[in-house]
This record gives C-alpha cells, sequence and structure tokens, in this order.
C-alpha cells in the first residue's frame, strides 16, 4: 500500500496523526541548481525509519517522482518531506490498513549558510537515552526545542546537546566533529550515537571522505569534560555543511587552512 502524496500543501487534515501525535518521519534536502544533494541517503534514512516505526516504506520512484514535481523549475530551494502515518480518529490506536501520506513541501533557502567560524554554549536541557530511536528523524522534536528554549541566545550561534551521562550527543540541528592536529595530519572524532542522536546524512559523506583519504576517524563517547583535549571541532548537516567552531563556551579552538581545504567541497557559501 503506497501513501497518498501532496505535493506543496497549504494545509494539513486535523485527523493527521503527525499532526495530532508526531507520528511519522521527516527529512530535509538541499535542492542546488535544480537538483535535491543527497537524495538517496535521504530516502535510506527515511525508510530506515519506516522499519522501526512500522509504516509502510513509499517506493524510491514514487519519493524521487514526489520531489521533482515539488522542486519544478526552481533552481535553489529545500525541500522538506514528511511522511505520517496517515488519518485516524481520536486515540493512539489505528488500524493497519491506515495509508500513509507523503507531504513533500518546497520552501525558499534563506541566505544564512556562510564560512563564518562559530560559538557554541551548552544547552541547560539533557535528551533522553532511546537506543530504538535514535538515528531516525521521526517527527518529534519536542528535545531539540526544548534545548533551544532552555539555553541563552545571546551569544552563541548554536548549543551543544549532552545527555544524563554528560557525553555530547550533537548540536540543536548538527552533528558535531572533533579533531587533533599533529603535525598537519589530522584525526578525527564524533560521538557514538547509538544511544540517541540522529544519524546525520552530511555526517556519514564525511565519515565516508575521511575514510577513503585514509584518514582516522572515530566514532566514541565524548566526555563534556573533554573538549580542551582537542585541537579544533565543527558542526554539518546537509542544509549548511560544515561550519567550524572558533570557541565551544569558553575554551577556544583553532581551525587551520590546511584543513578549510580538505573539506572545501563541504564548506558552502
Amino acid at each position: 500500500m503506497q501513501p497518498t502524496i501532496i505535493i506543496n500543501p497549504r494545509t494539513v487534515p486535523i485527523t493527521d496523526r503527525a499532526f495530532n501525535y508526531g507520528d511519522g518521519l521527516f527529512e530535509t534536502i538541499l535542492v542546488k541548481d535544480g537538483q535535491p544533494k543527497h537524495l538517496a541517503q535521504h530516502i535510506k534514512r527515511l525508510h530506515l525509519g519506516c522499519s522501526k516505526l512500522t509504516i509502510v516504506k513509499p517506493t524510491i520512484k514514487i519519493i524521487e517522482s514526489a520531489v521533482r514535481k515539488s522542486i519544478g523549475r526552481t533552481k535553489g530551494c529545500i525541500i522538506k518531506i514528511i511522511l505520517s502515518r496517515g488519518l485516524s480518529h481520536h486515540g493512539y490506536s489505528f488500524d493497519i490498513k491506515t495509508k500513509p501520506r507523503l507531504y513533500v513541501i518546497k520552501k525558499n533557502k534563506n541566505n544564512i549558510v556562510n564560512n563564518r567560524p562559530i560559538t557554541l554554549g551548552y544547552s541547560r536541557y539533557t535528551v533522553s537515552d532511546n537506543s530504538y530511536l535514535s538515528k531516525i528523524k521521526h517527527l518529534n522534536r519536542i528535545e531539540q526545542i526544548l534545548g533551544l528554549t532552555m539555553s541563552s541566545k545571546s551569544q552563541f550561534d548554536d548549543f551543544i546537546l549532552l545527555n544524563k551521562k554528560k557525553y555530547i550527543i550533537e548540536t540543536i540541528s548538527s552533528n558535531i566533529f572533533f579533531y587533533n592536529n599533529k603535525n598537519n595530519n589530522f584525526d578525527f572524532y564524533t560521538p557514538d550515537l547509538t544511544d540517541c542522536g540522529v544519524d546525520g546524512i552530511m555526517k556519514n559523506i564525511i565519515i565516508k571522505f575521511l575514510k577513503k583519504n585514509k584518514i582516522k576517524i572515530v566514532e566514541r563517547k565524548i566526555k563534556e569534560n573533554t573538549i580542551k583535549n582537542y585541537d579544533g571541532a565543527f558542526i554539518c548537516n546537509s542544509i549548511t555543511g560544515i561550519r567550524f567552531i572558533k570557541k565551544i563556551d569558553k575554551y577556544n579552538y583553532k581551525y587551520p587552512d590546511k584543513i578549510k581545504m580538505l573539506f572545501n567541497e563541504f564548506i558552502y557559501e
């Protein structure tokens, strides 16, 4: 049973489970020169989420077609895919024959991306461990919203989210990498997301890039109090690419030209 397709909608039915319960998944895709970047990887993660939430997977062909219809002739924009379990009456239960709904929404791309180094603070909100839901992009983002609202917005560009064990997970909307520089030879480290966090598309592209170039990359648990052990850091997501960090709270980082050259293709202007 394939989903009902809704392209660039202006309204959502009040009985939609995505609206009522956050019962669904989403992906956010950058469109450049009329082409959706990394669409295959976004579909793969969406399908992983479908398996975990037991929502029928839309075929790759259906998703690709819907995305391209939404883009139309636009050269640069952002596409948001929302896959809802479908419509149902009051209550958490649902009919297993409920037909999913695939919303594909085109948004203007704000000119917020630049290569200016950023500063990070720590959110006062700690995220919950849930290994079953880790790595996917389900619709319930209340922890990210709380992470932002429980933070001092005045002096920082983004905020690091910790779990209850004080391990760094990610920022509000990005994954994070740390690195050490030994005579212009770099080693990279990024948080292990087994217990919680979103397995970012750009994060995995960068990991694949580093492995291809035989550069050390380790996914591991990173404690808040160990950030002083690293020479530098950056955040990344599929919309903004890489953004280098000049400061986390009161700790300063360096970002040498060589590392900018290494990741040049992932630094979006």
